[in-house]
Parts: C-alpha cells; sequence; structure tokens
C-alpha cells in the first residue's frame, strides 16, 4: 500500500500549488492580458511591476505544484516494491471481489463462485456488532447469519434463502421469489 504521510504532502502540495497557480490567473485576466502570448513586456499596458511579478509567482507556483507529483511518483514506485502489502479487503467493501483471494487462481474462487445475498451497499446496519460485524457486512453472508441487524424484509429473504439459492441470485430476484410466493398463496 501507499506511504499516507506522503499521499498527504502530496495532495496538499498539489492543491495549493495548483490554486496559486490559477487563482492569480484570474486577476491578470481581468487586467486585460491576452493568453498564449509568451512575451509581455513587448506592450506598454502590461510593463507594470506588478504583473511581471505575479506572473513569476505563477511560475514558482506551477514548479511547487509540479514537484508535488515527483512526490506521488516516488510514493507510488516504492510502494509497488518496499511498501507494505495490501490486507485482502483493505477499505471494508461489501462487493463481491474483495473476498477473492490474494493470489486468485482461474475464475477468481477456488471452488464453487460465492452466492451473492445482500446489495453492495450494506454500510452502517443497526446492531452489526453483535452480528460479528464492524460497519460492514460482505454480499456473501446471507442473512441467516446476521439475525440481529436484518430489517424486518431482510429478515423474510431468511426462508427464501434456504428455498432456492443460486448462483446468480441477488435481493432484487429473492424479492421478486417472494412477491410471486405470495401472489400464488
Amino acid at each position: 500500500m501507499m506511504d499516507e504521510k506522503l499521499g498527504y504532502i502530496h495532495f496538499w502540495l498539489t492543491f495549493i500549488g495548483v490554486y496559486l497557480v490559477f487563482f492569480p490567473m484570474h486577476f491578470i485576466g481581468i487586467a486585460g492580458f491576452p493568453r498564449r502570448y509568451y512575451e509581455f513586456s513587448a506592450y506598454a499596458a502590461f510593463r507594470d511591476e506588478v504583473y511581471l511579478n505575479l506572473n513569476q509567482f505563477i511560475s514558482v507556483a506551477a514548479v511547487i505544484a509540479f514537484g508535488a507529483q515527483l512526490i506521488f511518483g516516488f510514493n507510488f514506485f516504492y510502494s509497488i516494491w518496499r511498501g507494505r502489502k495490501a490486507p485482502q479487503n483493505p477499505w471494508n467493501s461489501n462487493t463481491l471481489e474483495w473476498t477473492a483471494p490474494l493470489r486468485p487462481g482461474h475464475g477468481n474462487w477456488p471452488g464453487q463462485i460465492p452466492f451473492v445475498y445482500r446489495w453492495a451497499y450494506d454500510y452502517s446496519k443497526p446492531n452489526a456488532e453483535k452480528d460479528g460485524f464492524t460497519d460492514f457486512i460482505p454480499q456473501n453472508v446471507p442473512y441467516s447469519m446476521t439475525p440481529h441487524s436484518n430489517l424486518p424484509h431482510e429478515n423474510e429473504m431468511i426462508a427464501l434463502e434456504k428455498e432456492e439459492m443460486l448462483p446468480y441470485d441477488t435481493t432484487l430476484e429473492l424479492a421478486e421469489l417472494a412477491k410471486k410466493k405470495e401472489v400464488t398463496a
């Protein structure tokens, strides 16, 4: 993984550098500077020391913003060869691709492809801690394994999990299956 401290330094130097480049350009433009001219001192209106100093300031700010990109490049390549290894799910994401092994083989998962029981954004579930999760519940965890954090409509899905679970089933398809059962009953 990339170094977080270097990431913050890169972000703030880029953020400040870009603002220091483009914000003064607004004032130069309002003053009437033409664009794409390499030499402004040929015009009497722009020989004022203020404009020349502002152009020099913009040039220094551009060098700072470029230097920040060098920090990013160093951080990127250093992290590839010498950075710490990322865990399997470093961002605590719910989606199925984060359940694959770090070194996946053919088909990404050893054995059968995991079932998808939930939608991809099952974050901040109430009482998830009681079910052994922190802030997220992965897609491949059945509703029957999270009784404390299920919402009322999710508890209805537990019975459907046991009846017809195919590898491609999703929460939406389970809800449609529940509606069909209600209509036929």
